[in-house]
């Protein structure tokens, strides 16, 4: 089987795929929409080494290129989407092989890390990826958030020209929070300030100095008396900032009954509310991520000061023969040398590349995959990488 990307003239074809996997309630003949992407590959696995686009794939998948922060430096990703196989080709293992293709061409692209948002945590899991964030769905009515939010500067409406200034926003709020993503221009306007069916509204807000320090997109879904606020996308430079944006919300209460609003799951809301019963906040899994080469992953990355530190460590993987083996990492200075020293997944340490890339990204530290054992090592091992990987806060909030 071969990897090849669509050819020009499949733009049907390619909708029909995404259709029957994801919308066959809309039957086969679904219109095309109009809401442009970011840009991307879109790729087909075919028998034969050459086609056209009069040849049809078994599978199809599409690849978002984008940067990701990570442990403060920014890292090149792939971004896995719309995964689709017609129903008289599945079952016969045609997207393993388009996986195991895809994260070979990353490799061979110097892409070091591949992120997905999985229809089903147990399918990707298999293949090695693993959940790499959380989040939070708040939903309540606008009431409830009355108490922690807070008035004054000035909303104003903005369309998608005003990107750069949300960006400043966007930049001011996540900085270099773990896999926030570095959005382009082309992303601030086909992802983030469009959607798919009803596009959002999009304000920003000046504090009373005319600082720009907040902004959301939003949408209205429901008939008059059961309508809900959907927040689609949102960033505050600061607390106060998110205040404000929750009084914009509360400005709401005689339109909708529910504002619904995702979070990291190191937001403070909760602590902010008289009534954080009123809340129920639904903890959720996000995206998920896998390492596709182990040392330019480990190498891109920063460490923290004052730790040095040599560990071997064997990694599993059950798509990748190339990853699969054994890695001296070396980390001094802030930085890391990684070596691979043996086909074999032995060392000070074991892991599968899933449970592995949690822990270098961050989402889970050696403590906790110790505990679950999915990290197979001994106490002193677990303190050296647990000081070389410590465990922070990682919010991918992207969809693609």
């Amino acid at each position: 089987m071969h990897l090849h990307r669509l050819p020009d003239g499949t733009d049907d074809l390619f909708r029909q795929y995404v259709q029957y996997a994801f919308q066959p309630n809309a039957g086969p003949d679904l219109e095309e929409s109009d809401r442009p992407n970011p840009p991307h590959t879109r790729y087909g696995l075919y028998p034969d080494a050459s086609v056209t686009a009069d040849d049809e794939p078994v599978t199809i998948c599409s690849s978002y290129d984008f940067s990701l922060w990570v442990r403060d430096s920014l890292v090149s990703a792939g971004g896995l989407s719309t995964v689709a196989t017609p129903p008289e080709h599945r079952r016969n293992g045609y997207v393993e092989t388009m996986l195991r293709k895809l994260c070979l061409l990353y490799r061979d692209d110097e892409v070091s890390i591949s992120v997905l948002w999985p229809f089903k945590h147990a399918f990707y899991a298999q293949f090695g990826w693993a959940t790499a964030s959380r989040r939070l769905e708040w939903e309540t009515e606008p009431s409830t958030l009355r108490s922690a939010a807070t008035t004054g500067g000035t909303w104003e409406r903005v369309d998608r020209d005003a990107w750069e200034s949300l960006d400043a926003i966007h930049e001011a709020a996540t900085g270099t929070d773990d896999l926030s993503l570095d959005r382009s221009e082309a992303w601030w306007r086909t992802r983030q300030l469009r959607s798919f069916g009803t596009n959002p509204y999009v304000y920003r807000w000046r504090d009373d100095d005319g600082e720009r320090r907040a902004w959301l997109a939003y949408t209205i879904d429901g008939d008059w008396g059961d309508r809900t606020l959907y927040v689609r996308s949102y960033d505050a430079a600061d607390l106060e900032a998110f205040r404000h944006l929750l009084g914009f919300l509360t400005d709401h209460d005689s339109q909708v009954g529910e504002v619904h609003v995702e979070t990291g799951t190191d937001n403070p809301l909760h602590a902010m509310v008289d009534d954080p019963d009123d809340l129920s906040p639904k903890l959720t899994t996000g995206p998920m991520i896998r390492f596709v080469d182990v040392p330019a992953a480990l190498e891109s990355l920063s460490y923290p000061d004052g730790v040095d530190a040599t560990v071997e460590v064997g990694i599993r993987d059950p798509l990748l023969e190339t990853v699969a083996g054994r890695y001296r990492l070396a980390v001094a200075g802030g930085e890391a040398t990684v070596d691979r020293v043996g086909d074999d997944p032995t060392g000070d340490a074991v892991a599968s590349i899933g449970a592995f890339s949690q822990l270098a990204v961050g989402y889970r530290g050696a403590d906790a995959l110790a505990a679950t054992d999915d990290l197979e090592t001994d106490r002193e091992t677990v303190e050296t990488l647990a000081a070389v990987f410590p465990e922070t806060a990682t919010y991918l909030r992207e969809g693609f």
